[in-house]
């Protein structure tokens, strides 16, 4: 009995383990592979492996899996990635499963810093994970620290700053925030849109020379062949796209390439290590044919694709709109619930303000009429005083002939007394005149009082009839907007094929991927951006080649497709007479 062979294939969600035979070619291994996962975009992906030397190399479909130069162990080691890379993420991708994939591909290769990501970038990448992680931005549920388990920056860029752990999440939140109700699938275009525009996205890069020996770097991508410096993997000196090959060959440790302007002689680079020419030949070929295949009609399996595609959209769209309307109905009402809790907390504000009202009010009436009491006795005495003096006066009169000295006492007596009386009455006038003060302000205040008890009674009834008003329309909208889970997969009143056509169809062809295009980042992201940027160049320490040269390439006004149009200036003949003077 013939002895299987154990595979195991590392995929970017998932792990597979197969056991194949001897004569199993990689294209059945790859079948299998691709009939487990149930993917239908199958052609920008390839199984990678470490060959006996411990360099990367890509799994041969047209041979005997045994028969390949692989790292011998029980149990044979495959990366199951993406191969060739897709020139413009939002026109190529159809599937969610697909666009996930290589989400996950291209973030692990940003935080594993085999993609060169500037500090602010990475942050709004980070940004931009989270969201697919954890959804919408909640400072309720989202405290800080809620980001401590999760590898969200490339470590070279934590350590070129000097910013703690908790000040980076703090601006990974920021941006976290402004995406709100931006789902999953969007989140993850936006990554790939901006990982896209970086200079090393999608790059293998091989150590190669020149005739003259020169070491130099060359690399592979869906725009082109590129030749840089090798102490600078940003900015390429030279750039062939592939509309200016029209062959790929190699021969030895040469790597050829025949260019379509006649004129020119062949671009031959010598390569470093054994068996390298034919990995590059392997990769470059693939990639020229990606790039024709993108030029040529679509399949009628890429047609029934991008028509379910279409269709999902739509579907999408009608939900999205329903759920962006629910959201809209649920936002109102909670504003208005909040302005009605500020409305009656004013008022109860009122009422409790009435109340100390009424109780220095009631205080006020009290010491009126503990005044008036005052005033009741007062007059009492006054008139007893009065009486008094009138016995006085009578007696007084009725001892004329009394001495001289009994008579003074007794007129003293009597003067005395009638200013005890007047000063009697004069407390008494004080008293009243108090008395009437504070029958006024009682007055007053219960007039107040009267004016503010309508008020506030007419305030709650028209707070009560709005009320009941918003429940009923708030109501009447929930039942008419269904949920997100709940919504309607009908596609009675969708959008129609022709009308999504022109913003979700890739184009049918794409007359070059470089010459009118720019790097894409709204307006006010790049404001906030600039921003950012700012700010942690204050907090720059050491910092990496890379990171000098991104910042050189800035202050030049370069992107990596302005670089690119740059180096592809002049024929064909000139650029691979500057390849062979480097």
């Amino acid at each position: 009995m013939v002895k299987g062979i154990n595979v195991r294939v590392v995929s970017l969600d998932t792990e597979l383990e197969f056991t194949i035979q001897a004569k199993t070619t990689g294209k059945v291994l790859f079948d299998q592979i691709i009939q487990t996962i149930g993917l239908r975009e199958i052609w920008y992906f390839g199984l990678q492996y470490t060959d006996s030397k411990g360099h990367p190399a890509w799994l041969r479909l047209d041979k005997k899996v045994k028969d390949q130069d692989i790292k011998k162990e029980g149990t044979l080691q495959f990366k199951f990635r993406f191969k060739f890379y897709p020139e413009n993420v939002a026109d190529e991708i159809i599937q969610e499963q697909t666009l996930r994939l290589l989400y996950l591909q291209i973030k692990g290769d940003l935080l594993g810093e085999h993609v060169y990501c500037p500090p602010e970038k990475a942050v709004l990448l980070a940004s931009y994970a989270t969201q697919v992680k954890y959804g919408n931005f909640d400072k309720e549920t989202h405290e800080q620290g809620y980001l401590g388990n999760d590898n969200i920056l490339p470590r070279s860029v934590v350590t070129e700053h000097k910013l703690s752990r908790e000040e980076w999440e703090e601006k990974v939140s920021i941006f976290h925030a402004k995406h709100k109700n931006m789902s999953k699938e969007d989140a993850m275009m936006e990554y790939l849109k901006v990982t896209q525009d970086l200079e090393t996205y999608g790059i293998t890069y091989y150590d190669v020379r020149n005739k003259k020996g020169t070491p130099l770097l060359l690399g592979l991508d869906a725009l082109g062949i590129n030749i840089y410096p090798r102490d600078n993997k940003l900015n390429p000196q030279i750039n062939f796209p592939w509309s200016e090959i029209s062959r790929i060959s190699y021969s030895g440790e040469n790597f050829i390439v025949k260019l379509t302007n006649k004129s020119s002689e062949k671009f031959v680079v010598k390569c470093e290590l054994p068996k390298q020419s034919k990995r590059i030949y392997d990769l470059a070929s693939g990639n020229h044919e990606m790039y024709m295949r993108r030029r040529r009609p679509d399949t009628l399996e890429v047609q029934q694709m991008k028509s379910q595609k279409r269709d999902m959209l739509a579907i999408k769209a009608k939900e999205k709109a329903e759920l962006m309307k629910e959201i809209a109905a649920r936002d109102k009402a909670e504003k208005q619930r909040l302005e009605l809790e500020a409305k009656y907390k004013e008022m109860e504000e009122r009422v409790e303000r009435r109340e100390r009202e009424l109780d220095a009010a009631n205080e006020k009436i009290r010491l009126l009429e503990e005044q008036l009491k005052s005033i009741s006795d007062t007059k009492n005495e006054l008139e007893k005083q009065q009486e008094e003096l009138k016995a006085m006066m009578v007696e007084l009169e009725s001892t004329k002939n009394l001495e001289a000295a009994e008579r003074t006492r007794m007129e003293e007596e009597i003067k005395l007394k009638q200013d005890e009386i007047e000063n009697i009455k004069n407390i008494v006038e004080e008293k009243e005149e108090e008395s009437k003060r504070l029958q006024d302000e009682v007055n007053e205040a219960k007039l107040r009082m009267e004016q503010n008890e309508a008020e506030l009674r007419r305030e709650l009834e028209l707070s009560q009839a709005q009320r009941a008003a918003d429940f009923s329309y708030t109501n009447g909208d929930q039942h008419s907007a269904p949920s997100l889970s709940g919504a309607s997969s009908s596609t009675d009143e969708l959008p129609t094929r022709e009308e999504l056509e022109e913003e979700v169809s890739p184009p049918e062809i794409v007359v070059d991927p470089v010459e009118e295009r720019e790097v894409e980042m709204k307006d006010d992201m790049k404001e906030t951006l600039a921003e950012l940027e700012e700010s942690l160049a204050k907090q720059r320490g050491e910092e990496t080649s890379l990171g000098k040269q991104h910042r050189e390439n800035v202050r030049q006004g370069q992107d990596k497709y302005k670089t690119l149009r740059e180096v592809r200036k002049g024929n064909t003949k000139r650029r691979i007479d500057n390849f062979e003077n480097m």
